[in-house]
């Protein structure tokens, strides 16, 4: 962005935290200012209730949102005001005389994120403003507004005469710290200016008059006066905290703006979410899974591992739950499981990202992370680049876009989701599209890096192209992946209309990839989660999260105030040109108490199978011979008084997993179709691993398949059940594990410090059989849960015991689960010892 760096320095001199006084402005300041009387003042000292009152007139404001929704944090003074984009601002009116030629408008403003500007709805020359004090009729523009935009500038609004008269500052205000803001008004003699921080960085001139007002106009502070929605969200309200908001009866002196500025010296705001007191009665907010604490996210792109610390990105809008002003979210974890969330990194601001940040790839290059994003304007997509330096929180944008529009030389539905790969000694990127010359169908165009920095790229032409009627494609791809495993790679596409994760495995030659087939494989099972990010984690596996949707209307995810969320973090192998995937290992730490059972037999006629088995938050591990059953697996969120489930089953008349949500809630708004795809298995047991979290449920079957789906019953903690047709089935071996912990830490749930792994003793090793793993320091019987993993992290031996003082040692023959000796080569074994993750390495002679 052209302005950044600009920008940056001037909030470092200007803005900062209020611990160090910014420097003092000319003429320095009376400290006993006269003749300026607040009209109207707010201090938001209430300490809970829908209202809130003006000090002077003691008028009182409605605070906006469902009963109980108002929030308020410490502010500069006492507490303040909470705004959170489509909620919590307030209205009313007070009895007041306004100044006709003198006035000024001033308060205090922390936000955590800019407001939206509708991307569709909006020229990109009106200016939202999100007022801490707005009195506008918006048919006549009488009154006066004191905010900022969509890109975080100060902006004023008033009428004199006949004319509408606005003041744009240049700069951003500073995001999670508070900013003091003043709008000087003298229409006698035809002069504004904004103030930052007690120092003026805007003035403007207009034709004298007289300042024009509507007695009757409602007074907004924390939104526009004006109406803008999408989908029945508003979307010109601040997210953030407003405190000390006046009306004054005369334009301040530059003294009297010093003065008020210096009245306080505030600590940074606590802009968390309070995710704990905001969602303590929301029965559908999953727990341990990956999720922002409030608003709408989409895909999740950038998945790194650098400083010891996993990193991941996602498309975020925290203005709500809603897709509009998109930002760069952030997260970061030392084990993949327990998040931090982050500040976002990157939003739009004016040039070719003034519209939205959207999705992207992070890669690391000789110990330096980059960012590549896609830009959007009004106009078009180009390509950005971001940098940092540790810890990664904050990322500095190229002044410019790198690739600035998708190739005009052939036809296409513009370009987004660049993917960053090297192949031998060179970078690629490819990037999505759409290709209209002849059949519309999906393309990946490709570029090569021609500088160190990243900065400079040549088009290198198509690296593949679909073909609709023959692969199933679609017309438009967007959010691809490559992977190079060694003797295969792969290419992973989102297609579109009715999107889909598809790969096809093959090699990439420097200028295209060369499919082994003409139609690709889908990645799910069932077709749910979309757009995964990879990256090797610390032991090589290569591990993917992606987005689960939630599959609802607008106006539940207006009720619940979140949208979407990602999946547990998975690893891929490719095993016989087919990605298979399962848990990552550390999932295991999640574990805590079980219930076990054994040969349990089940048919159509039976009910409650698992023995009043309940809960919202769990793990199933099945192993269940199907016998004469037709259809075998699952009922789910199961409330016998209400007559909600949700059947997850394989029916073997039809060879297809199947998700029956027909009679998954008595709710309106949530998804309730069914979801099934072909897949024959072969005979034998099905090997289950199921986590419920809430409405997301994630599916592993036989250490290979995995997909996903949601489900929102009417109650919590519901029953869980054995599901078969046509026949019984017995689950030979089956454990429900209730889970703990995992999820997003917010201002209500701090990651609590994990112990250090255990690193237990294996001899003999090398071997090329009968390895002892032995443990030290057990005094009472400990459960043992592990998996022995090969080199590409693929499960190839799962192992359950109990050790005691007496016995410390697991042992393994060397022997895999598909009965077959394990081949020579590093193997690892991971695994749960209690509630403490342990590992070792096993090397097979």
């Amino acid at each position: 962005m052209k302005t950044f760096t600009a920008i940056l320095l001037l909030s470092i001199l200007l803005v900062g935290c209020k611990s160090q006084k910014d420097p003092s402005p000319t003429p320095k300041p009376n400290p006993n200012p006269t003749g300026s009387t607040a009209l109207l003042s707010f201090s938001f000292n209430e300490t809970s209730g829908q209202t809130l009152s003006e000090t002077n007139t003691k008028a009182s404001f409605n605070i906006s949102g469902p009963s109980g929704s108002a929030e308020r944090i410490a502010g500069v003074e006492g507490n303040s005001l909470r705004v959170n984009g489509f909620y919590g601002w307030a209205t009313g009116s007070a009895s007041v005389a306004y100044p006709t030629s003198k006035v000024c408008v001033s308060g205090w403003i922390a936000p955590s994120a800019f407001p939206v500007q509708r991307k569709d709805l909006d020229p990109i020359t009106e200016n939202t403003n999100a007022a801490i004090f707005s009195n506008v009729n918006t048919s006549t523009s009488a009154g006066i507004a004191l905010g900022i935009n969509h890109h975080g500038r100060i902006i004023g609004q008033f009428k004199v005469g006949t004319n509408v008269i606005q003041i744009l500052s240049d700069q951003e205000v500073a995001l999670k710290k508070w900013s003091y803001l003043a709008l000087n008004i003298n229409a006698s003699t035809g002069t504004a200016s904004l103030y930052l921080n007690g120092v003026q960085i805007k003035s403007t001139t207009f034709d004298v008059g007289t300042l024009l007002w509507d007695n009757n106009a409602t007074i907004y502070i924390g939104k526009e006066s004006k109406s803008k929605t999408i989908a029945g969200f508003d979307t010109n309200g601040l997210t953030g905290a407003i405190d000390q908001v006046a009306l004054w009866n005369k334009d301040l002196t530059a003294a009297e703006i010093v003065t008020q500025y210096n009245k306080y010296t505030p600590s940074d705001p606590d802009l968390k979410i309070p995710t704990a007191t905001r969602f303590a009665n929301d029965i559908h907010r999953p727990k341990y899974h990956l999720m922002p604490s409030a608003g709408w996210t989409n895909e999740s792109h950038g998945l790194l591992y650098i400083d010891n610390k996993y990193h991941i990105f996602s498309q975020r809008n925290l203005n709500g739950p809603y897709l509009e002003h998109i930002n760069w979210g952030h997260y970061v974890s030392s084990d993949l499981v327990s998040w931090e969330e982050k500040p976002q990194i990157l939003w739009p601001q004016p040039g070719f990202d003034e519209v939205g940040i959207w999705s992207g790839h992070a890669i690391i290059s000789n110990g330096q992370p980059y960012i590549f994003y896609t830009g959007v304007n009004k106009a078009r997509a180009a390509i950005g680049l971001a940098t940092s330096t540790a810890p990664y929180d904050t990322w500095t944008k190229n002044t410019s876009a790198v690739i600035q529009n998708a190739p005009t030389t052939s036809a296409n539905a513009d370009f987004r989701d660049p993917f960053v790969f090297q192949h031998n000694s060179d970078w690629y990127m490819m990037i999505g599209s759409g290709l209209r010359s002849g059949t519309s169908r999906g393309g990946l165009y490709l570029y090569k890096s021609t500088s160190s920095d990243f900065k400079q790229w040549s088009p290198q032409g198509t690296m593949l192209e679909g073909n609709p009627s023959v692969d199933g494609t679609g017309e438009f791809w967007e959010m691809p992946i490559y992977y190079n495993f060694g003797a295969k790679s792969i290419v992973l596409i989102n297609k579109l209309p009715n999107a889909n994760a598809l790969y096809w495995t093959g090699n990439f030659n420097g200028s295209q990839f060369v499919k082994d087939n003409p139609v690709p494989e889908r990645l799910d099972v069932i077709n749910q989660l979309l757009s995964p990010s990879i990256h090797p984690d610390a032991n090589g596996n290569l591990t993917a999260i992606g987005i689960i949707p939630d599959g609802v209307t607008s106006a539940k995810h207006k009720e619940q105030g979140w949208a979407h969320l990602f999946s547990l973090p998975r690893v891929w192998t490719l095993v016989d040109g087919k990605i298979k995937q399962v848990p990552h290992p550390n999932v295991l730490s999640l574990r805590g108490t079980s219930k076990n059972f054994t040969n349990v037999v089940f048919d159509q006629n039976s009910s409650n199978s698992l023995n009043n088995s309940t809960g919202s938050q769990y793990e199933i591990v099945a192993t269940i011979n199907p016998g004469t059953a037709t259809k075998v697996g699952f009922s789910l969120n199961k409330n016998t008084s209400t007559g909600e489930q949700t059947l997850i089953y394989y029916d073997y008349t039809t060879s297809s997993f199947v998700v029956d949500r027909s009679k998954s809630s008595v709710l309106t708004g949530v998804p309730l179709s069914n979801q099934s795809t072909n897949y024959v298995l072969p005979a034998g047991n099905i090997r289950w691993r199921i986590f419920v979290d809430a409405s997301v449920i994630e599916v592993f079957v036989n250490e290979e398949l995995a997909f996903a789906t949601r489900s929102f019953p009417s109650t919590s903690n519901n029953l869980i059940d054995l599901y078969a047709q046509g026949g019984s089935a017995t689950a030979t071996d089956l454990k429900i594990y209730n889970i703990q912990g995992g999820g997003t830490a917010s201002a209500s749930k701090q990651i609590e410090k994990k112990n250090e792994i255990i690193h237990p003793v294996v001899f003999p090793n090398p071997s090329s059989e009968n390895f002892n793993i032995k443990f030290s320091n057990i005094t009472k019987a400990t459960p043992v849960y592990a998996y022995v993993f090969d080199i590409t992290g693929f499960p190839v031996k799962k192992m359950e015991t109990i050790l005691d003082a007496d016995n410390t040692i697991i042992h393994w023959d060397g022997i895999m689960d598909n009965g077959n000796n394990a081949i020579r080569g590093v193997y690892i074994i991971k695994g749960f010892l209690k509630n403490e993750l342990f590992d070792a390495k096993i090397i097979v002679e």
